[in-house]
């Protein structure tokens, strides 16, 4: 019989970094007993029963099958003792409750997995609006329409996803003992999102090289993002982020702006922390048995980004110098090229030699 480990996010807390160590240590970690999938099964099922893309974790369908193929592949290692799954769209789905369904009519049918444990992760609401609207609503861009949404709009469309409260009830459905709740106030405490995982999932740490010291930060600094939102407010719709990223990547785009800075100001920031207060309390005497969730530190403190403007020119300045470099280079490469050929035309009997040397290679002709 096997343990099925389900990490779900919450995104904004280290999931990426676990991620890609368990990636990079999955041939050491099976060793040791453990099967870990990958966000979209890649590592643990065969190719056509991955899912296409990340987020299809949060259908119904699609959860239903996975769970499946993720059973199917621990009855086929008898060797292996637990598998994980890490996927913070289960965890951030909108309709969570059917996901859970999903879950709980699994848990009732399988006769592989003896145990199944829900992960879920905590930030504190306040700093997850920063770090989630840089992510999602500048970078992605998850809006349908023409431009950029503001913090407070994109916060009205997403405050479900800060209903800690709710969230765990819903998982509780599943049996309280099957729900763990973690905090990224713990991760930071222990080093980050690796270390701190690993050990709570009993993964041997030393599976990962440099496990402890290893960094994943998928978030854009202020003066970046900005430039992205500029691009990505010119499209209708989500925008993948590796659009613009192509050009961050080609020009090697530096960070312009204290990384501290912020898109959210304070006032919001404690608009959020004040209404979901009440909440984070019962949520830490329930999950956790203590009186505080989270870390009582300041709300916001951080200089608000406002300096889009010059950055941008500055980039822009950049970007076009490095594309008229690349022009100069081609235009001086084609030049010489021209040279050259013109060099050959006007070698004595250049036509004569060229024509002998086809008619040898297609007749066979000597001279």
């Amino acid at each position: 019989m096997t343990k099925l480990i389900l990490h779900v996010g919450l995104g904004k807390t280290g999931t990426t970094a676990f991620q890609d160590a368990l990636r990079d240590g999955y041939e050491a970690l099976l060793e040791a007993g453990f099967l870990c999938a990958g966000p979209r099964l890649k590592f643990a099922v065969p190719e056509e029963e991955e899912l296409e893309a990340q987020y299809l974790a949060r259908e119904p369908g699609p959860l239903a099958n996975a769970l499946r193929s993720l059973e199917a592949a621990a009855l086929a290692a008898p060797e292996v003792s637990t598998v994980v799954w890490s996927n913070e769209a289960i965890g951030m789905a909108p309709n969570l409750p059917d996901l859970i369904d999903v879950i709980d009519q699994f848990i009732q049918n399988t006769t592989v997995f003896d145990a199944v444990e829900i992960a879920i992760c905590f930030r504190r609401q306040d700093e997850w609006l920063e770090s989630a609207y840089r992510q999602w609503g500048l970078k992605h861009k998850t809006s349908l329409e023409r431009g950029i949404e503001t913090p407070e709009s994109w916060l009205e469309r997403n405050w479900f996803a800060l209903d800690y409260l709710g969230q765990y009830r819903a998982w509780s459905k599943l049996g309280g003992d099957r729900i763990r709740v973690m905090t990224y106030d713990a991760m930071r405490e222990a080093g980050g999102s690796v270390p701190y995982l690993f050990a709570q999932f009993g993964l041997p740490t030393d599976a990962v090289p440099e496990v402890e010291t290893r960094v994943k930060n998928v978030s854009l600094g202020p003066a970046q993002s900005y430039l992205n939102a500029l691009h990505n407010g010119t499209e209708e719709g989500p925008v993948r982020p590796i659009e613009f990223g192509k050009v961050f990547e080609a020009i090697d785009l530096p960070e312009l702006d204290d990384k501290n800075s912020s898109f959210v100001s304070t006032a919001l920031r404690q608009k959020v922390l004040d209404r979901c207060a009440a909440d984070n309390a019962k949520l830490a005497q329930l999950a956790l048995g203590r009186d505080a969730l989270f870390g009582d530190f300041p709300v916001g403190g951080d200089v608000l980004y406002d300096s889009g403007t010059q950055d941008a020119l500055f980039y822009l300045s950049r970007i076009v110098g490095a594309q008229q470099n690349m022009i100069d280079d081609l235009s001086r490469e084609l030049n010489e090229e021209h040279a050259r050929r013109l060099r050959d035309l006007e070698r004595p009997f250049y036509q004569l030699r060229k024509l002998r040397r086809r008619l040898r290679a297609k007749f066979g002709l000597d001279d």
